[in-house]
């Protein structure tokens, strides 16, 4: 998984050195503990089929991936949803981001920029990707079906 990323964030930031591709890496890294802790949030999140097909990192690290997205996957309080390539365009080609929602307060969103995270809590911004969510959700497959898409991709990858 490590591999993937730092092959990723390579690609998408050339002139880093080595040592800020490494503190982005561990960064993200540490947001993805949160998933592991004993009573973990729930987590939903959909993922176009070409990220289960690119050749990022080489065959193995592919497979290791897809391999530690499937044991994710079979947590309670974890849903991963694919949007296939036959959907064609869709809602979530204009670019990444995550909607952080917390009991009594009101939703947070992050978007990852090629540049930088940047924060947005405007609730007309909120609003809009709250209902580009809801579009990205329509077009998904349901989980059991991404399970073995998800499956079907990473047994290609030997």
């Amino acid at each position: 998984m490590l591999d993937r990323v730092r092959a990723v964030l390579r690609a998408g930031r050339p002139g880093d050195t080595d040592e800020q591709v490494e503190e982005l890496v561990a960064a993200r890294m540490e947001r993805q503990r949160i998933l592991t802790k004993p009573d973990p949030p729930m987590f939903w999140a959909t993922l176009d089929e070409a990220v289960l097909i690119r050749p990022v990192g080489g065959p193995q690290v592919m497979r290791k991936q897809l391999e530690q997205l499937l044991e994710l996957v079979r947590r309670p309080r974890i849903t991963v949803q694919v949007i296939p390539l036959d959907v064609g365009a869709h809602a979530g080609l204009t670019g990444a981001f995550v909607i952080a929602s917390f009991r009594g307060s009101p939703d947070i969103v992050y978007l990852e920029t090629a540049a930088e995270g940047q924060i947005v809590n405007g609730p007309t911004e909120i609003e809009t990707l709250l209902t580009q969510l809801d579009a990205l959700r329509a077009c998904a497959l349901p989980q059991s079906a991404s399970v073995a898409l998800m499956e079907k991709a990473m047994g290609s990858w030997t």
